[in-house]
């Protein structure tokens, strides 16, 4: 147990080395990079980017001072939740890591990693209703019965809900950010519902932690008071932060996801450009001058 409250300094200045995970985020990273040297066109450097830094976020949430507190303030281990269900998995799609397998693969590999994008099990797992309903599952139960409190007393059962997070914010953010391959994408306004969808699922334990007049997990009160915190008080901050943070990277995912599709369209407006001055002869500007 921490003897002092937690500052932006002991956040992220305290780690823990874990030698396990340590060498899952050092391999995944060498892969990245060795697919990129493979790859057959250039790849882009902000995808690489991006992969890279969502590695950077799992270790920052499960290794850093964020994670030592967070068995100690519901109001750190809120933060530790957005960063593995959120943030991480965002940052990790952007880099599109499926499609730089196919561009870095063998043409036999190649093949059958399409078989695998096409199966039935990858086709439901990837359907937004299927991400959606478990992020909801996820997000409920964690926060709303028992399961939360068992968690921070048993550490296999919390890191099982670790990975559940986890991987429940990437089935769900897969489809939406539609940076990898997978059959067929929800089109921009579908995004968007998804994700409204999935703040208000968020705002349900927010709301719980803000209006509660009671300590939820009494696992914290000790804690709480080691540090000269009211438990209480930390629930309400814990509720602000899902809130708030939680509503940032939404709102982040929800830009990017309007200016794609206004990408999109610019690409397809200009292939119905191309296709009419071949059928004309003519440019098509020209013929709107006339």
């Amino acid at each position: 147990m921490s003897a002092q409250p937690p500052t932006l300094a002991r956040l992220l200045g305290m780690w823990t080395l874990d030698p396990g995970l340590l060498c899952v985020l050092g391999m995944t990273a060498g892969l990245y990079v060795w697919g990129m040297c493979r790859a057959s066109s250039p790849w882009p450097i902000w995808r690489a980017v991006s992969f890279l830094a969502g590695l950077v976020v799992l270790a920052l949430a499960l290794l850093s001072g964020i994670d030592q507190y967070a068995d100690e303030l519901l109001s750190v281990h809120v933060i530790e939740h957005l960063l593995l269900i959120l943030l991480a998995p965002m940052l990790l799609l952007w880099g599109a890591p499926v499609r730089l397998a196919l561009s870095a693969s063998t043409p036999a590999a190649r093949r059958a990693l399409a078989v695998v994008l096409r199966s039935r099990p990858m086709r439901l797992l990837t359907r937004p209703a299927c991400g959606f309903a478990l992020f909801t599952i996820v997000v409920l139960t964690t926060h709303l019965t028992g399961v939360y409190e068992a968690a921070l007393r048993d550490q296999t059962l919390h890191a099982l809900e670790h990975a559940a997070y986890f991987w429940t914010g990437t089935l769900f953010l897969l489809p939406l950010l539609a940076a990898d391959p997978i059959p067929r994408p929800p089109g921009a306004i579908a995004r968007f519902s998804w994700l409204m969808a999935a703040m208000l699922v968020m705002s349900i334990p927010a709301g719980v932690f803000l209006f509660d007049e009671q300590v939820r997990y009494p696992f914290y009160l000790a804690p709480a008071r080691a540090l000269h915190v009211s438990a209480l008080a930390d629930q309400q901050t814990a509720g602000v932060l899902m809130l708030v943070a939680g509503g940032v990277v939404m709102g982040v995912l929800a830009i990017v996801i309007a200016m794609s599709a206004m990408l999109a369209e610019e690409r397809r407006q200009q292939r119905r450009d191309r296709y009419a001055d071949r059928a004309t002869g003519l440019p098509v500007r020209e013929l709107a001058g006339r």
